[in-house]
């Protein structure tokens, strides 16, 4: 037998979760089957699976060391993160941080950097949010993960779950569209009034691009809707830029980016979404990305251990290469 204590960073699992965390290598029909039999209890009483767990809960799994080696992974073990993360990553990530309580923290996300691993191997910005709080969780179930994905190359705040408490409450406030997620841009053109989009969004999962129309034209397409506000404009050798501040309404793949493409006002830098004279415009002023930032979020209001974070705003602010753009503000 083996006694397992749950601590504030794993409390709001239910108990199912939590055993198939330490379990990981065991079937789910094993673990239900536990429970069912009482080889797994609560606080010394039958349990369902269903139970969500509370600070200093008493977690038994009565199985031999056999079968514990057996199904066990890492979990509970001290262990290092997954992947190597350079030291100057760490130390860039810290000073990254514009918010961080115990269940969440907020994080502005350099262009170039992936949200989340693929198969490139290469470091992301989750894999650096568990190296940074790898003291927080050792002996835990529970991984900080972030809530919220970026484009490699887009910038600004992203959300991260700290606890299962923070990242329950965070991918709730996503999910229900609660939560206000502005963002900042430079387009091509002139745009001189605020302007609500609606549209639907069609991806082609083989280019891993999306296709924006007023109408539905498959069983994938999706509806999107875009608000977006002129902020000033910009002048550069004849040529008219605009700063737009974007209130995301759906937040579905690439649809700033495809939405102002649609409209005419391709973002400036972006290699994926524009038109002969942005790319022009952009190979001319050696712009390397889509200058996309997430700038601001405004939190909805919010109950119980998070209720302190309750219409509070968090902003990052905007990267070097916009900032050069707009020196040449005209207005």
């Amino acid at each position: 037998m083996k006694e397992f204590k749950v601590n504030t960073t794993d409390e709001g699992q239910t108990l199912l979760r939590y055993v198939s965390k330490i379990l990981q290598k065991a079937p789910s029909s094993v673990i239900r089957k536990a429970l069912r039999k009482k080889n797994i209890d609560l606080n010394g009483k039958k349990a369902t699976g269903s139970e969500s767990l509370k600070n200093g809960d008493s977690v038994k799994i009565w199985f031999s060391d056999e079968t514990f080696e057996k199904f066990m992974a890492d979990a509970g073990r001290k262990t290092g993160p997954a992947i190597k993360i350079p030291k100057e990553a760490l130390t860039r990530f810290k000073k990254s941080i514009i918010y961080e309580d115990r269940n969440i923290a907020i994080v502005n996300k350099p262009a170039n950097l992936l949200s989340q691993s693929d198969d490139s191997g290469e470091v992301s910005l989750n894999d650096e949010l568990r190296a940074y709080y790898s003291d927080l969780t050792k002996m835990q179930t529970f991984k900080p993960s972030i809530c919220n994905r970026l484009d490699r190359n887009t910038s600004g705040l992203v959300l991260c779950g700290l606890t299962t408490k923070g990242l329950q409450q965070m991918n709730a406030v996503l999910k229900d569209r609660s939560i206000h997620k502005y963002y900042t841009t430079i387009v091509y053109g002139k745009v001189n009034e605020p302007m609500n989009l609606h549209g639907f969004l069609t991806k082609d999962h083989k280019t891993n691009e999306v296709r924006v129309t007023e109408s539905k034209i498959s069983e994938d397409s999706v509806p999107i809707e875009t608000d977006l506000t002129p902020v000033s404009s910009i002048k550069i050798d004849g040529t008219d830029l605009t700063v737009l501040e974007i209130l995301l309404v759906t937040g579905r793949s690439h649809q700033i980016r495809a939405h102002l493409t649609s409209i005419g006002h391709p973002i400036i830098g972006d290699p994926k979404y524009f038109t002969p004279e942005s790319r022009s415009f952009s190979d001319k002023q050696k712009v390397k990305r889509q200058l996309l930032h997430s700038t601001r979020v405004k939190m909805p209001k919010i109950s119980g251990d998070l209720s302190m974070l309750s219409g509070k705003e968090f902003e990052a602010p905007l990267p070097e290469d916009m900032n050069k753009l707009l020196k040449y503000r005209v207005r």
